[in-house]
C-alpha cells in the first residue's frame, strides 16, 4: 500500500519538475542536454539556480530513498550538488539530502564527511548533528558519540545526560569484557554522574563488585537500580539472592522481597522469587503461590505452582512440560516504543534505536 501512494505521488512532482525545468529550455531525455548541447550522463541541470527547482528536485531525491531507490537518489542529490550558482541555502539542503543518501546506503565515511561540513557551516545544525550522533552510535564510536550529542545539547536546549549516559555504560562493558575491571569501573561511576537515575550503570556496577566478591556493594547496586528503575526487578532478583546467600545473609534476601511486596504490590517477579523461597525453606510455597494466582494468572507461576502443588501425580511431569513450553514461547522482554519483542535485553532498541526502553515483559495470562 506504502509503495502505491508512493508511485503515485512522484507522478505530480514529475509533471511539475518538467514543466518548471520546460521553462528554463527543453531537455532531451535520452542525450541528457538541451538542444544543440554536448550530451551528459548526468540527471537534468539548468544554467540557473532556481530554489523553487531545487526544491522540487530534493523532494523527489527523497522519496527515491523512501522507495528504497538509492542510486537513483544520490545520482539526483549530487546533480543538485553541481549545479552552477546554487545559493548556500540549496547547497546546504542538498548535502544533508545526500548524507542521508549514503547513511541509507551504508556508505558511512561519505555521509559523515557532509554532515560533518554542514555542522562546521553551522547550516541545518541541529538536523546535521543528529544524523551524526547516530552515525557515531552506529559506527560504536562512543567517545564522539558523547562529543556530539554535548554539541547537540547545546544547540537544542535540551539534556542529552540519559543518552550520554549509556555511551558510557558502553565503553564500560567493553572495558568489563577486556578485563579492565577498573576502567570498566571508572565509566559506570561517570554514567552515573551524567544521569544519577541510569539504572543501567548501577547493575554494572553490582556485577563488577559480585565479580570482585563485594557482596555488600553488589547489593547496594542493586537495591539502587531498582529504585532508579522498577522495571529491571526481574533482572536484579537473581544477583540479589546470590550475593544475599554469598554474604550470608538468608534473612537479608527474604526481608528485601518482603518490603518489594509492599513497595510493588503487582509485581510477579516478587511473588516467584518469594514462592521460590518459601519452597527452599519447606514454606507453604503452594498456599502463597494460589492467592496470587488467583489475582493476577500468570504462566511462569502456574509453572512454579505444578511443580510444588503435584510432586507425585503422573500428569504433572506432562503438565509441567506444557507450561514450560508456554513460558519459552513468551517473549522475555519488549520495546516500549516499537512494541519490539527480543528474547535478550538490548539497551538500545535495534528497531528504533532509542535507548533504556527495552525492559522485562510482563508475563499475565
Amino acid at each position: 500500500m506504502l509503495e502505491t501512494l508512493i508511485s503515485w505521488s512522484l507522478l505530480p512532482l514529475g509533471v511539475v519538475l518538467g514543466l518548471a525545468l520546460a521553462k528554463r529550455g527543453s531537455f532531451d531525455v535520452n542525450t541528457g542536454s538541451s538542444p544543440g548541447g554536448p550530451p551528459s550522463n548526468d540527471l537534468p541541470a539548468t544554467p540557473r539556480s532556481d530554489s523553487d527547482t531545487v526544491e522540487l528536485q530534493l523532494t523527489l531525491g527523497s522519496l527515491l530513498r523512501k522507495r528504497g531507490e538509492l542510486d537513483r537518489a544520490i545520482q539526483l542529490h549530487e546533480a543538485v550538488l553541481a549545479r552552477p550558482g546554487l545559493s548556500a541555502d540549496d547547497a546546504a539542503s542538498a548535502r544533508l539530502e545526500l548524507a542521508q543518501d549514503f547513511l541509507k546506503a551504508g556508505v558511512m565515511d561519505r555521509a559523515e564527511q557532509l554532515l560533518t561540513q554542514l555542522a562546521s557551516r553551522g547550516r541545518h545544525l541541529e538536523a546535521a548533528l543528529e544524523l551524526l550522533l547516530d552515525l557515531h552510535e552506529q559506527g560504536r564510536d562512543w567517545p564522539q558519540a558523547m562529543s556530539t550529542a554535548g554539541r547537540l545539547q547545546a544547540v537544542q536546549g535540551r539534556s542529552q545526560a540519559k543518552r550520554i549516559a549509556h555511551h558510557h555504560c558502553e565503553l564500560a562493558e567493553n572495558a568489563r569484557h577486556e578485563g579492565a575491571l577498573d576502567h570498566a569501573r571508572e565509566s559506570a561511576e561517570k554514567a552515573l554522574a551524567s544521569d544519577r537515575d541510569c539504572a543501567r550503570a548501577s547493575l554494572l556496577l553490582a556485577a563488577l563488585a559480585e565479580a570482585a566478591q563485594d557482596w555488600r556493594s553488589a547489593i547496594k547496586a542493586c537495591i539502587r537500580a531498582v529504585e532508579q528503575d522498577r522495571r529491571y526487578l526481574p533482572e536484579v532478583l537473581p544477583v540479589l539472592r546470590r550475593c544475599f546467600e554469598k554474604a550470608e545473609d538468608d534473612g537479608g534476601y527474604a526481608q528485601f522481597l518482603d518490603d518489594a511486596e509492599i513497595d510493588h504490590p503487582g509485581s510477579m517477579a516478587v511473588a516467584l522469587a518469594k514462592a521460590e523461597l518459601l519452597a527452599a525453606r519447606d514454606g507453604d510455597a503452594q498456599a502463597y503461590m494460589a492467592a496470587r494466582l488467583l489475582k493476577a494468572p500468570n504462566w511462569r507461576g502456574l509453572l512454579l505452582w505444578v511443580d510444588v502443588a503435584m510432586p507425585g501425580y503422573a500428569t504433572a511431569g506432562a503438565l509441567t512440560e506444557a507450561f514450560r513450553k508456554r513460558v519459552n514461547a513468551h517473549p522475555r522482554y519488549a520495546c516500549s516504543s516499537c512494541g519490539l519483542k527480543p528474547g535478550v535485553l538490548f539497551w538500545q532498541c535495534p528497531g528504533c534505536k532509542q535507548w533504556a526502553s527495552i525492559a522485562p515483559a510482563g508475563e499475565e495470562i
